[in-house]
């Protein structure tokens, strides 16, 4: 009797179970399509095709899939080796999803993998042209070599076609390319009027560069490394960039006006800069790539230039030269002039390498005709600390003239790198 009962029990709870769960099911299914299209858009790629084959009326649903990313761990399962093989199976696997894709209105298109364009030309236009039907808002194309330093391989670079975008509908806004040839044309560049970010790495650019961000008029973000430049100068008034960043581009000369410019990166050998009406310049980082001294041309050209505009962090890598004898107090010492350049400096690094012995001497300062009192200066952290004698003087002249000093730290390891090259 007892047993009966609870054996009912449990079939009602059962058959309770069994209705919820068609009726959660059902209202699933009911949901609108768009609902359905923002849920599988949260999930990666591989969970939303997975995710579509638990319905019949869903297995399309993949193919509205707003970003696409293909890298060797999306279609290779993260697999390091790279031979051709796997560049035919990466090849094809892209090549099979785009054909089936069907979308037109793409957030994100992404390729990284190591492919030559004399081999793979072909295929590569597909997916750019497929990308630019797709009015794909971020666009990345990163076809790096791992060997970068293998220079036999510039020969091979995909010709990226630049001319896809001219039209004025397309919806760019994020361009990232990599191990690329550009050729730029001198007119009827339309295509990037939405473009705000536009990242180049190692790619070899034909024609003026400026040509093309004069039409960018939104750009607010651009960076270019290792690129090969037919023209090595860079003119341009850019009114809503607020990051610029240059490395190992062989320029010789960058004039930029940009009001907007909160953020300034460079490598470089000395050249002439300047940073017009650019007041809101919060950090810069400049790696000047020379074996000849550089201190003049920090003192005079940078702030010149309107280097004198940063506001919270100023970080410079350099050369200066520091040879002379023990009697001579300019050498290392030379680098209390930084200290004039920026007199409400609150914290100095200095990170230096010092391949002289140590020598250590009779303190030169009775000799200075007066030092400049630096009452906001409370941090000061010197690395490649090994007690030559410049450095011990520049030790004792910041101490001097410093009243406010809270923290001196004298670091022998060294933290730079010695050699440049650009």
């Amino acid at each position: 009797m007892v047993y009966g009962e609870v054996s009912n029990s449990k079939g009602c709870v059962r058959s309770g179970l069994n209705k919820r769960a068609r009726y959660g099911s059902f209202r699933l299914h009911r949901l609108p399509p768009d609902i359905i299209c923002d849920i599988f858009s949260r999930l990666r790629f591989k969970e939303a095709a997975r995710t579509s084959m638990v319905s019949r009326s869903w297995r399309r649903l993949w193919r509205c899939y707003p970003n696409l990313v293909f890298t060797r761990q999306t279609m290779l399962h993260g697999n390091i080796t790279a031979d051709d093989h796997l560049a035919a199976t990466f090849i094809s696997r892209v090549n099979s999803i785009l054909w089936q894709f069907r979308s037109s209105s793409l957030e994100n298109f992404i390729v990284k993998f190591p492919l030559l364009g004399r081999d793979d030309a072909h295929h590569i236009d597909g997916w750019v042209s497929f990308s630019a039907a797709s009015r794909a808002k971020q666009i990345v194309l990163d076809l790096c070599p791992e060997d970068q330093e293998d220079t036999d391989m510039m020969n091979g670079m995909y010709s990226f076609p630049l001319h896809i975008f001219f039209s004025g509908d397309n919806c760019v806004r994020s361009l990232s390319l990599g191990f690329v040839s550009l050729t730029i044309p001198p007119d009827h560049l339309s295509g990037f009027t939405s473009l705000k970010k536009l990242g180049l790495h190692m790619v070899s650019i034909r024609g003026d560069l400026q040509c093309l961000l004069s039409h960018c008029n939104v750009l607010e973000w651009l960076s270019l490394t290792q690129c090969s430049l037919q023209h090595r100068s860079i003119c341009q008034k850019l009114c809503r960039l607020r990051y610029l960043c240059v490395r190992k581009c062989r320029l010789q000369k960058l004039h930029l006006q940009a009001p907007n410019l909160t953020e300034f990166e460079l490598t470089n050998y000395p050249i002439p800069i300047v940073l017009g009406e650019c007041l809101n310049l919060s950090v810069a980082t400049i790696e000047l790539v020379s074996f000849s001294d550089c201190l003049s041309y920090v003192a005079t050209e940078l702030p010149a230039g309107g280097l004198y505009h940063v506001q919270d962090r100023l970080s410079i890598n350099m050369t200066v030269r520091t040879e002379g004898s023990s009697d001579n107090i300019s050498g290392i010492l030379r680098l209390a002039s930084l200290l004039e350049m920026a007199p409400c400096l609150e914290e100095l690094e200095l990170n230096m390498y010092c391949p002289s012995v140590p020598i250590y001497g009779k303190r030169q300062l009775d000799r200075l005709s007066s030092v400049c009192l630096h009452k906001h200066l409370r941090t000061v952290h010197m690395t490649g600390f090994n007690s030559t004698f410049g450095q011990i003087e520049l030790a004792f002249l910041i101490l001097r003239s410093a009243p406010n000093l809270d923290r001196l730290i004298m670091d022998p390891m060294v933290r730079v790198a010695w050699g440049p090259q650009l």
